[in-house]
């Protein structure tokens, strides 16, 4: 797979005159103050978001580069957020090669924050199955809009690998002795940053069916799967969406349904996760400049944790699970999380808006059974509330 991913940007810089461009997103923080229950509120100003995309393009050849500017460029290979090259010279099909967003989902930006699959949140939220971006990817896509539907297919893997050795034991981040008397301390499994995926350590499968055929409507039905060499189970979720878009207004719908499982030593680990999410919104335009957005989404996380009570070992060596495992070993968490947002937004130009709104967000979430705890371990903010009142200037350029 490497050897092909390698091979395959070769080719698609072998020609000398492609046609570029030059795309991007920045979106401003004119003022947005935001207040978390039993928290001090403030005020922010400065960037919100911050994208940058070249394209290149020639006959049946094109590539795009998306540069990972507001992240951590500090971690190895990081610094491309999006790396693939595309080819389309067989009539209907268009395959893909490299590094990118894995389709499936019917992501829709909300009114002044992201959606729940996209990060946007102002207590946090614990579902796994968000925006799979960053990805190692092939895909073959069949149709396009005049035949009335687009299919795509993906296999891909994520962009880290968990270090193992000759036999296939994980390598631990830890501490300690190492004894059975006493045992190392683990904080998380020994992490490598890969260009390419190895499917001998993991697989994931992915697809996405966009339907166009109904007038202003497009309906989207999703799948994905995933599984490495550790996990206890296979991950998988399904989306469904819906789109109506017209000159007056736009209309959006979306449901997903996910279930996770993770090695015990994994990020954002869990035994067993079931998630399902709806969003619901829409913008209405008065005129060529004014429109009002409405926006509610609602997400409900059911995660079963590792047992950790046990010392196991690896050879010669023994190991425990450090503290803030240990903490949370076996609770059952049940999450409710749900969100009001609305905003008005004007149009300076073609490619330029200015969007002032407010959010309201609720979580509520029981461990064991029991409720209204202030804290519970590995849960944000659990059972609080909190609000943000934004104004923001977007470009497009």
């Amino acid at each position: 797979m490497k050897n092909l991913f390698y091979a395959f940007f070769f080719i698609s810089n072998l020609t000398f005159a492609f046609d570029t461009s030059l795309k991007g997103f920045i979106a401003l923080d004119a003022l947005n103050y935001e207040k978390i229950q039993d928290k001090d509120g403030g005020a922010s100003i400065g960037i919100a978001v911050l994208d940058l995309k070249v394209f290149a393009e020639q006959d049946n050849l094109s590539s795009a580069i998306k540069l990972n500017i507001d992240g951590n460029l500090a971690v190895q290979n990081t610094i491309f957020e999006e790396a693939y090259a595309s080819y389309r010279g067989i009539k209907d099909w268009k395959f893909t090669l490299g590094k990118g967003v894995v389709k499936f989902q019917n992501l829709h930006w909300g009114a002044v924050e992201n959606s729940y699959l996209d990060g946007g949140s102002i207590l946090g939220t614990e579902n796994s199955w968000r925006k799979v971006n960053g990805k190692a990817f092939i895909s073959a896509t069949y149709g396009n809009r005049s035949k009335g539907y687009l299919d795509t297919v993906s296999f891909w893997g994520d962009s880290s690998e968990i270090q193992t050795d000759e036999q296939g034991n994980p390598f631990f981040v830890s501490s300690g002795t190492g004894t059975l008397v006493s045992p190392k301390f683990v904080s998380a499994y020994s992490m490598q940053n890969v260009t390419a995926f190895n499917t001998s350590k993991q697989l994931g499968f992915a697809n996405k069916l966009e339907y166009y055929k109904f007038d202003n409507w497009t309906l989207t039905a999703g799948q994905v799967f995933y599984k490495n060499k550790l996990q206890p189970e296979a991950s998988y979720g399904v989306d469904f969406g819906i789109n109506h878009d017209t000159d007056k207004y736009e209309l959006w719908i979306d449901m997903l349904y996910g279930f996770t499982s993770k090695a015990p030593f994994e990020q954002y680990t869990t035994l067993a996760k079931n998630e399902y999410f709806i969003q619901m919104g829409s913008q209405y335009h008065f005129d060529e400049f004014w429109s009002v957005i409405a926006n509610t989404e609602w997400l409900f996380v059911k995660d079963r944790a590792h047992d950790y009570t046990s010392v196991f070992n690896v050879g010669t060596i023994y190991y425990k699970a450090d503290s803030k495992y240990v903490e949370k070993s076996g609770q059952l968490v049940n999450s409710t999380s749900f969100k009001f947002e609305s905003a008005i937004q004007y149009k300076l130009s073609k490619s330029s808006f200015i969007t002032s709104g407010a959010c309201y967000e609720r979580k509520i979430a029981e461990k064991n059974g029991i409720k209204d705890l202030s804290y519970i371990p590995g849960v944000y903010n659990a059972n609080s509330e909190g609000f943000k009142v934004s104004s923001s200037v977007s470009f497009w350029f």
